[in-house]
């Protein structure tokens, strides 16, 4: 057969599997004329553990290779891979010699590639480098919006660009302020002092609020029209920066100060109008109408345009913090409306989430677990019932049932001295109190009423935390362990077991939050805080493993992206999916992020790291 069309033929190949989909035809061509084919039977070596890297990669055409750990005279399986993968190409991430020994599992065709064609063909494209960092390293930052700039890349300046700043005294009368904004359009003007620092600010809607009221004299001072000190962000603050800013206190501006503190002085005024340039649904939009929903129904449309929002801006590694942010928020005011619209006097008490919502990862529609912390036991029955009907109008805004509970719902009422009677009991028996069933309730966040109930129980979950509890519950998480790989369409166990489904929450994520935990409670920082913040913890707690915990900070990225995309896409909580609704990129990622969870896991349940903190 000519040669030309035998390398046509193997670009053909190339060009279904990735990173070659990036690499230019011309390039693919090149690099398949100079390339080999080679068979194997089955149960051959392809590579040996160890040995110097060859002068080829390859690329399995047909057939089944296992990958295989051979040091200290065993054997343990670390990888399967089939037709599109690739062997020897840890050479270009640093790796001094062959990594594992590669066995074929049945009859194999292999093309083999000059690496040097390889470095230089297809490396050279940014897309493939990253494939091929990804063997060995976990990156989240695969997956980018290509025709767009994302909103946490967009500062705050480029939006409100050379808008000028406008600014009055606080003795300049309400008429001139109001002609002011008919003349500049402007929604806001600030009130600044002679240093040129913000004192507070006037809005449209606040003048719109004293003409409603019944208005009065336009001449008097605008200090009738102020509305308190807005909330403020640094020069350098970007667009998500702003939008979070901004929700978090439900205002309708927000101001950019030299150092980022409301008594810096005023560089310029942001609006939710000056967002709405950079987003088409706006994040601040969605959170002021919840506040303002007259119903379930309402809330419900709601809830679904919240969702909607997320999987449009989790387009890489630093988008998902402010989008869970945002998800987060968004749970927090529809539980807020929710009591409001209930409309009844409640009894002093704590509404507070746990589990993924209290960590702030619960970015699709997977009801936040809800925990309430009463002042004393005479109020719990009136309590028992309010937290019912809020577990029942969340159903009605559409949110996703749990299935996981591991304790009735009227367990998750209770005093205050029994929350505390309860967590001391956890933490100095663990093994007898079944603490496991209680993991999720160790993420526990205040969202609304009284905060101090919340840190009394903190308190004495800090307090009641030693080293012999830890070490127990650094071993337990060797009871999760993530898959091995994915072959085919089938998710490989670490026994070689294949399932149909990846139980992305059970195996993958739940392995890191577990682990975060343990690091969390060894920095006496654990409830109110979320997964990544842990993991920063223990890079500050044990700095020499500093990669260990970047890694994990970034696979916990990757499986939270995957289970918003997928779950939200599909009307799930993303908990388990299929493997088919996985690229081959998105695999090939989540295989390194598996191995650092193993390591991380492995770390962990090493007790020696505890005598260093």
């Amino acid at each position: 057969m000519d040669t030309s069309t035998i390398s046509y033929r193997v670009a053909d190949f190339l060009k279904k599997h990735p990173p070659f989909q990036a690499v230019e035809d011309g390039d693919l061509l090149q690099l398949s004329a100079h390339g080999r084919v080679r068979f194997h039977e089955a149960n051959e070596y392809i590579l040996w553990q160890g040995e110097p890297h060859k002068l080829h990669v390859f690329v399995i055409q047909q057939g089944t290779v296992s990958l295989w750990d051979e040091k200290d005279g065993g054997a343990v399986l670390r990888d399967v891979r089939g037709p599109g993968d690739m062997l020897g190409v840890e050479r270009f991430n640093g790796a001094p010699w062959v990594l594992y020994s590669a066995r074929s599992a049945s009859d194999v065709v292999i093309y083999s590639f000059p690496a040097s064609d390889f470095e230089d063909l297809v490396l050279k494209y940014p897309y493939a480098r990253r494939f091929i960092e990804a063997h060995d390293t976990v990156s989240a930052d695969f997956e980018w919006v290509k025709d767009t700039r994302a909103p946490q890349d967009v500062f705050l300046h480029d939006v409100v660009g050379r808008k000028p700043l406008e600014s009055c005294t606080s003795q300049t009368s309400i008429r001139d302020v109001a002609t002011s904004m008919l003349a500049t359009g402007s929604d806001a003007i600030a009130i600044v002092d002679d240093g040129g620092r913000v004192q507070t600010v006037a809005t449209i809607h606040a003048l719109l609020a004293w003409v409603a009221e019944g208005a009065g004299d336009v001449d008097q001072p605008v200090t009738r029209l102020l509305q308190g000190v807005p909330p403020a962000v640094g020069s350098a603050a970007s667009v998500t920066d702003g939008v979070l800013a901004m929700a978090e206190v439900d205002a309708d501006v927000l101001a950019v100060t030299s150092d980022g503190l409301a008594t810096g002085q005023i560089q310029t005024l942001v609006t939710s109008r000056d967002l709405a340039r950079t987003f088409g649904d706006q994040p601040t939009s969605i959170l002021r109408e919840i506040r303002l929903a007259p119903n379930t129904q309402r809330l419900l449309e709601l809830n679904h345009r919240a969702r909607a929002l997320v999987p449009r801006y989790l387009t890489s590694a630093t988008s998902l913090d402010w989008v869970a942010r945002f998800a987060f928020l968004t749970d927090v005011s529809i539980v807020k409306r929710i009591v409001g619209l209930l409309g009844e006097t409640t009894p002093p008490a704590c509404w507070c989430f746990c589990g993924a919502a209290g960590r702030g990862e619960s970015l699709t529609r997977h009801a936040p677990q809800l925990v309430l912390v009463a002042e004393d036991e005479n109020s719990l029955p009136e309590l028992q019932q309010q937290y019912q009907r809020v577990v029942g109008a969340l159903a009605e805004c559409d949110y996703l049932p749990r299935a996981d509970m591991t304790f009735e719902p009227a367990f998750f009422v209770a005093s205050r001295a029994e929350w505390q009677a309860r967590y001391e009991g956890w933490l100095q028996d663990p093994v007898r109190t079944e603490m496991y069933l209680a993991r999720p309730l160790f993420d526990l966040r205040p969202v609304y009423g009284s905060e101090s109930l919340w840190r009394d129980v903190e308190r004495a979950v800090v307090g009641a935390i030693d080293r012999e509890f830890l070490q127990v519950l650094a071993n337990d998480c060797l009871a999760s362990l993530p898959p091995l790989t994915f072959f085919q369409d089938a998710v490989v166990e670490k026994s070689g077991e294949q399932g149909t489904v990846f139980r992305l929450e059970e195996s993958a994520l739940r392995p890191l939050v577990d682990v975060g935990r343990v690091f969390g409670m060894a920095a006496h920082k654990v409830l109110g805080t979320s997964t990544l913040a842990r993991f920063a913890l223990a890079r500050t707690l044990l700095p020499e493993h500093e990669s260990i915990f970047r890694e994990a900070s970034e696979t916990l990225r990757i499986l939270l992206w995957q289970q918003a995309r997928i779950g939200i896409g599909q009307g799930t909580s993303g908990s388990e999916l299929p493997p088919s609704l996985l690229s081959r990129h998105d695999r090939h990622v989540l295989k390194s992020g598996f191995r650092s969870i193993l390591s991380l896991i492995e770390f962990t349940s090493n007790t020696p790291w505890f005598a260093t903190i």
